[in-house]
């Protein structure tokens, strides 16, 4: 046990010492979020750096797996080359790399030229293109080069910085004594004293004498303190006097919404996106067509690239191509582009001199005039062919990203989802992987595994796959039995599944984790359980369109020579007998089964060179096709002949084929979809020529999906599965970070199985997925957004609502409008009048004259703002998208500009309809005037509410918000769907809605928000049934309790409208906060050892979600450490407690699948520097024009969660002290909880009188916490319990072929491999010509 304490606190010291050194040293990790460098003794690459170093063993398999060294690199080269990569590891990054741009030393750069001269990038030797000139080398890698050692990346300063630094932490005197600890421990005397005491210290230092817990009534004492503390700083937000401007707007009327124009107004959104998509893809396919037939003869060799004309060819890949074109910034496709001409992107595999390539090249150029007639087609983005030859043409002209080494990313168009789709249609892979010891030989496992990853990128969501690793049980030399399975590597073991994004992960993870094992006795089982994943006879829509069966393996019928396979006998038991010899005929059989019996395509795939017979009469023999692969590089090149193959099983060039499902762009234009159309040569029909591919955004039709929400009532898009695209309970497309998953519906509509109507036969969704138009009135519940987790919401029973739907024609999509009865009446605010006296401002301050700054208190020298730009004498006006009539074209294009803005909202001139050429929606004029009357009773309020406050803001149901003091806010923030937003409207609107803690976003530091909804006002009649009722008194009936209105809030007498005007909000910094509730916390007469000062108390202050707002602990943790302060669970600091609460009903538990959730590739590290983190809102609208060539290291990645939320069960009362004593893993001891009157807050104490999680190595303490805390957790079940379903394909099946490919194999090895005599027939070439 000594040696435990020993080394634990050895450990726990050098890591806090090396951690107290990067700060002092002034180093951080700009690559990696700014986090502090750590020692790293396990680091497997770079490993100079395993001292101190940025990186883990995580973050570098990440970044280097996908870089590709060039094409002839040496050992010396790919040395140097690993070296430069390296810098990420660096614990001076923070030196050379900012604001995602990497500075690397001049000497550097000419050496790793040096070491790469003869190495081939682009088809040009580094040599010939750059000849001694390591700069030149750099800058087109786009680093800036520098000859200042102390601020660029060298590896030899690396090296000497860490072998001679003096400023290399020593071990202090503690450390060291601990260490002389765990010498002696093992037998000295007095060694063993010391260490017997220790742990003794150790609980003495954690737990001091009890003084008993806080009694009740002084509780109950504490939490009124801290609720008056909270309703005095809450005062502040003057939500009353807005109420009261509302009740006076005497211009509101009261209009039903038309569910018909929503519908309509949603269709033509989405008609317009497929118009556009059809007609730009009809286009581009003619142009080539039509350049095709008038291309000159293709030559019998390539004169090179580099005479084609600058018009013909401009190079993707080139920095000096591209400045030529003078690209300028768009905000439609946030990148440089050009929309001069189209680039060519040419694939890192492809011989560059090849005539193929020249003549694709020469002769597509003349599609350029119809790419450019597409540039007027709105929803229309990127307009593309990619090649059979492997070249790639797009419209419009953009220089192609780099890596973080700064190689270009590859991209090979043939192996890409959208082009296989239009090829081959929707399809089921099955693949059999010999995984037997013989695969270990020459690298064939590699090669292996290799092909199975290209086979699986190059899937898409509408196509199926699993995975059968294959390995056979052995008798070892030892007469050891060795017993082995074949084994599915598919989250699915039963069948096939999607080739969704998480489930194509899921798979390429396991087959990473796959190695050589066992005998090959088991492939022809593998064979016949990859064989009944498909379904017998033709292949049926729940299956896909083609069926393939892809066989690889060595062929090689022995593994060892001592392997025996396992016979039995009655005395012996099992034994081993016969040398194994897979026995070919059997897995021949079993693969001509499936052939005959299922309609599968054979695919026979042979690794290495055994002249195998196998693989090839798997393929061949059954109409299909064989491969053989030889090295591990440039498998796709290799893989060809598969692609073609798969290509010309269908006959897709008349077909009409749907759209992609949606996915996210890689250039950030958010969610996008693809068409794309196949073509044949016209003058020979067998000749694939290529894909064309349009891509459309979704922007248009999500930004009004989204904005069409009142109250409860909302609109959604599914596609004809069922699933949901567009959801206001999914993220929005800017906050996915990877293609997400598509739930099923129903998992988003329905609450404990209701509504039933829903999922009936012949039911709601039924109808949807069939397009057909309906509406359905239905009773049951609704959701309501809560804030907080993503997904968190509140259900609503005993909800009147009506699903209308309907679908577009052409497509795969249908959507409905759920509207519910408390929301088929709207309130607008009409012609609110202008006080000229009282002039309007806009948030982008900055733009008004020197004059209007001057008077507006506009400074950006204050230091309780972080030195942003604030007016400190007024509050500014901000819209949301929601608040124009072309949302999209104002996220976009700043659209209407500052101008246009400010004149529109400093009079009365008349205002048009949207449907009319107006900007601006109806009501949100009179919005911003009316609002504009609150700022004098912001100003107005006492300097000690003043100075607790840091923002006041009232965020309108239209996607108006002001702000005090006024500030520029960015282009997309919305207050309509922002947490605090969520937060109030699902809490009574008689509370104080109190946020968790988190991070300012103007890097301020950390705040709380208290939140409280305004409603509209209308006039209605006093009298009538309505207003004498006992519940649901529509606005403006008389009331006395708050319980009679239909808003649940009577105001002043009167019920209000149930239609929320908006939430009205201040922002407290999170010190001041917490200096209010300690001053609560020890009110005067309450006894000193009834006060939360105790040594074994905690005084905690939680909300309705369980999430702890106040702890003494918070104030210590650094900003940069959200994890510790930002909406912290009960259950991470105390489970046993939050167990209890649960157990009690005080919490309800609820627990869901989060299909788009966010994981982290590597361990959670906390920021140890905001340079370049925190930006103001100017520079985050225009981060995609200012951002560097090498962005920093993104360590989140789509993934599936299991969720966990609580929610405060108001059906328990808390209004009197609830006491109880617990007994967890961590500790034990006693709590109390009682309510905060008038806000979602609760003040919890606890005593602990025995703690445990100081004990080392307590993990079932960490187990505890876990099982108690709310939050997300990675699910092991990746999609499969959503995503392995079988798919309905609707029609979408392009005509089967009868193609039989030309296909033969050899049984003997060939005497010069194929690549060697490819390298031998290059070379004489020249010779050839010159005679």
């Amino acid at each position: 046990m000594k040696l435990f304490v020993v080394c634990f606190a050895e450990l726990w010291l050098l890591s806090v010492l090396y951690l107290k050194a990067g700060e002092a040293q002034g180093t951080f990790c700009s690559f990696f979020g700014n986090k502090s460098p750590s020692p790293q003794p396990g680091l497997q690459n770079c490993t100079w750096y395993r001292e101190s170093s940025c990186c883990v063993n995580e973050e570098v398999e990440s970044l280097f797996s996908k870089v590709l060294v060039p094409d002839n690199s040496n050992g010396v080269c790919r040395n140097y080359i690993n070296y430069l990569m390296c810098y990420v590891c660096d614990p001076r990054q923070s030196n050379f790399y900012q604001q995602e741009r990497l500075t690397v030393c001049a000497d550097f750069c000419d050496d790793v030229l040096d070491a790469c001269s003869n190495a081939v990038l682009k088809g040009r030797r580094m040599g010939s293109q750059y000849g001694s000139n390591g700069t030149a080398f750099c800058e087109d890698q786009r680093f800036q080069v520098s000859t200042r050692a102390e601020s660029c990346f060298t590896l030899a300063t690396s090296k000497r910085t860490l072998r001679g630094s003096s400023s290399a932490p020593r071990p202090s005197v503690l450390l060291v004594l601990l260490m002389v600890l765990g010498v002696v421990g093992s037998g000295g005397r007095f060694a063993s004293k010391l260490a017997a005491l220790l742990p003794v210290a150790i609980v003495l230092l954690l737990i001091s004498p009890s003084h008993g817990l806080i009694n009740e009534a002084n509780i109950r004492t504490l939490a009124t303190q801290v609720g008056n503390h909270l309703q005095n700083a809450g005062s502040g937000i003057g939500r009353d006097a807005l109420q009261d401007l509302y009740n006076g707007a005497t211009s509101s009327t009261r209009d039903m919404l038309n569910q018909t124009a929503i519908l309509e107004a949603i269709g033509d959104k989405l008609m317009s996106i497929t118009d556009d998509l059809d007609t730009a893809a009809t286009a581009v396919r003619a142009a080539v067509l039509n350049a095709r037939r008038s291309a000159p003869s293709k030559p019998f060799v390539s004169p090179g690239l580099d005479s084609l004309a600058s018009s013909v060819y401009r190079d993707a890949d080139s920095r000096q191509d591209m400045a030529s074109l003078n690209p300028m910034y768009n905000s439609t496709f946030r990148r440089y582009i050009s929309f001069q001409q189209s680039t060519v992107k040419i694939p890192d595999n492809v011989d560059r001199d090849s005539v193929d390539v020249y003549d694709t090249i020469r002769w597509s150029a003349n599609i350029d005039n119809t790419l450019k007639s597409l540039s007027n087609k709105r929803n229309v983005r990127w307009a593309y062919f990619g090649s059979e030859t492997g070249v790639y043409r797009s419209y419009p002209a953009t220089e192609w990203d780099s890596n973080f080494a700064g190689f270009r990313v590859d991209f090979d168009p043939r192996s890409r989802p959208w082009y296989l789709a239009a090829t081959s249609g929707p399809k089921a892979v099955g693949i059999v992987l010999d995984c037997s010891i013989s695969m270990a030989e020459s690298n064939r496992f590699a090669i292996a595994k290799a092909a199975v990853k290209q086979i699986i990128n190059s899937l898409s969501r509408d196509d199926q796959v699993n995975v059968v690793c294959s390995r056979g049980s052995y008798i070892d030399a030892g007469a050891s039995s060795r017993t082995f399975h074949n084994t599915v590597l598919g989250c699915n073991t039963a069948g096939l599944m999607r080739a969704t994004p998480s489930n194509r992960a899921q798979l390429l993870e396991a087959l990473d984790a796959q190695s050589t094992r066992g005998s090959g006795e088991n492939l022809d089982e593998a064979v016949k359980k990859v064989a009944s994943f498909f379904k017998s006879g033709s292949p049926t829509p729940a299956i896909g369109c083609q069926q393939i069966m892809v066989f690889i393996s060595d062929g090689k019928d022995t593994d060892e020579d001592a392997f025996r396979s396992i016979c039995y006998h009655k005395d012996r038991g099992s034994y081993g007998c016969n040398l194994i010899r897979t026995d070919f005929s059997k897995i021949y059989t079993a693969a001509t089964d499936a052939a005959n019996t299922k309609g599968i395509k054979m695919v026979g795939i042979e690794t290495g060179n055994q002249g195998s017979t196998l693989p090839g009469k798997i393929g061949c023999d059954n109409g299909g096709l064989y491969v053989q692969l030889l090295s591990p590089s440039n498998v796709r090149t290799q893989l060809n002949s598969y692609f073609s193959y798969l290509a010309r099983l269908s006959n897709t060039e008349n077909e009409k084929i749907s759209p992609t499902a949606p996915y996210v762009d890689t250039n950030g234009l958010g969610r996008i979809i693809t068409l794309s159309r196949v073509i044949y040569d016209p003058d020979n029909a067998n000749n694939l020529l290529g894909v064309i591919g349009v891509d459309a955004v979704l922007d248009d039709l999500e930004n009004t999906l989204l904005d069409d929400q009142f109250g409860l009532s909302y609109a959604f898009l599914i596609d004809n599965e069922g699933r949901a695209i567009i959801h206001p309970r999914l993220k929005p497309s800017a906050e996915l970070v990877d293609d997400p998953v598509y739930p099923n519906i129903a998992d988003l509509e329905l609450y404990r199985g209701q509504p039933a109507q829903f999922t009936a036969t012949n039911g709601i969704l039924a109808a949807m997925m069939n397009q057909e138009t309906g509406a359905t009135n239905v009773l049951g519940p609704r959701p309501q957004q809560a804030g907080g987790l993503q997904d968190a919401v509140i259900w609503i029973d005993n909800v009147n609502f009506t699903y209308s739907y309907s679908a577009v024609t052409g497509t795969q999509y249908s959507f409905a409008f759920v509207l519910t009865l408390r929301d088929e009446f709207q309130v607008r605010l009409d012609n609110y009048p202008y006080n000229a006296s009282h002039p309007n401002y806009y948030h982008e301050i900055s733009k008004y004259n020197s004059a209007t700054r001057s008077s507006i208190g506009f400074t950006s020298s204050d230091q309780k703002y972080n030195n942003l730009a604030v007016a400190r004498q007024v509050s500014t006006f901000k819209l949301a998208a929601q608040s124009f009539c072309d949302p999209t074209r104002y996220l976009l294009s700043d659209v209407p500009n500052f101008t246009t803005v400010n004149s529109f909202f400093s009079g009365n001139s008349a205002q048009l309809a949207c449907d009319s050429g107006g900007v601006f929606v109806p009501d949100v004029r009179s919005t911003v005037y009316l609002t504009n009357n609150i700022e004098n009773t912001w100003k107005g309020r006492s300097t000690a509410v003043d100075d607790e406050v840091v923002w006041t803001y009232f965020g309108s149901a239209n996607g108006m918000w002001r702000s005090y003091p006024g500030s520029r806010s960015t282009r997309d923030y919305d207050p309509t769907r922002r947490p605090w937003y969520h937060r109030a409207l699902a809490n009574p609107p008689t509370l104080l809605a109190t946020s968790s803690v988190y991070l300012d976003a103007g890097g301020i530091g950390k705040v709380v928000t208290l939140a409280q909804t305004v409603f509209q006002t209308v006039t209605m009649s006093s009298g009538g049934v309505a207003c004498t009722a006992t519940t649901d008194r529509p606005g403006n009936c008389a009331c006395t309790t708050n319980s009679q209105c239909r808003s649940l809030y009577c105001y002043k007498s009167k019920c209000s409208n149930p239609q929320v005007a908006g939430v009205a909000a201040v922002d407290i910094l999170y010190g001041q906060f917490a200096e209010m509730v300690q001053s609560s916390l020890v009110a005067p007469g309450i006894p000193t050892g009834d006060r939360c000062t105790q040594a074994n108390v905690d005084c905690l202050v939680i909300n309705d979600a369980a999430e702890v707002v106040y702890s003494a602990g918070f104030s210590n943790v650094s900003d940069g450490d959200p994890r510790n302060y930002a909406s912290v669970p009960l259950g991470q600091l105390n489970g046993a407690v939050m167990l209890d609460l649960t157990d009690k009903g005080v919490f309800s538990r609820i627990s869901f699948r989060n299909l788009q959730g966010t994981c982290q590739a590597a361990p959670y590290a906390p920021r140890a520097a905001d340079r370049d983190l925190i930006l103001s809102a100017e520079q985050r609208d225009n981060y995609y024009e200012n951002r560097g060539p090498i962005p920093r290291f993104s360590n989140d990645f789509g993934c599936q969660l299991d969720q966990i939320q609580y929610q405060r069960n108001s059906s328990v009362s808390i209004s009197s002290t609830i006491s109880q004593s617990f007994s967890g893993a961590c500790s034990d001891g006693s709590y109390r909880l009682v309510a905060v009157a008038d806000t979602n807050l609760m003040l919890l104490v606890v005593e602990t009188t025995t703690a445990k999680s100081g004990r080392l190595f307590n993990f079932n303490c960490h187990i505890w916490n876990n099982v108690a805390r709310s939050g997300g957790f990675a699910s092991k079940e990746t999609a499969c319990g959503n995503d392995h379903e079988e798919s309905v394909i609707r029609g979408v099946c392009p005509t089967a072929t009868t193609h039989t490919p030309a296909c033969s194999y050899s049984g003997a090895p060939p005497l010069v491999s194929p690549s060697t005599l490819l390298a031998v027939l290059m070379a004489l070439i020249p010779v050839f010509l010159q005679f």
